[in-house]
């Protein structure tokens, strides 16, 4: 699942916001307001992720949350989501949400 990407302010487990290059699909999915000015992340930062499985399939696809107030980082799991494909003029495929992994900080 490719496509546009665009840049997004993530805001880490200490309210610190950074600029984070994610999919355009997951920015629009998730609500993610646009960067402007805030710094890169540091290394050795792994931003938490939802995982979504697509029903027709089964397959699990991951998707970086950049805040955690949003729906899809709350919601419970079996909820319903739709995620895009990256193919120009998609409508996108049906997928349920499972488990979420937090995000990881270590010195480099």
């Amino acid at each position: 699942m490719a496509g546009a990407m665009t840049h997004v302010v993530y805001t880490d487990d200490t309210g610190t916001a950074y600029r984070m290059r994610i999919a355009q699909w997951v920015a629009t999915l998730t609500g993610a307001t646009a960067a402007t000015t805030e710094p890169n992340p540091p290394k050795g930062l792994r931003p938490r992720r939802r995982y979504a499985r697509i029903t027709a399939t089964g397959r699990e696809q991951a998707i970086v949350i950049p805040d955690v107030g949003a729906t899809q980082w709350t919601a419970a799991e079996g909820t319903a989501v739709t995620l895009e494909t990256g193919v120009f003029g998609s409508t996108g495929v049906a997928a349920t949400l499972q488990g979420r992994t937090g995000e990881r900080k270590k010195a480099i």
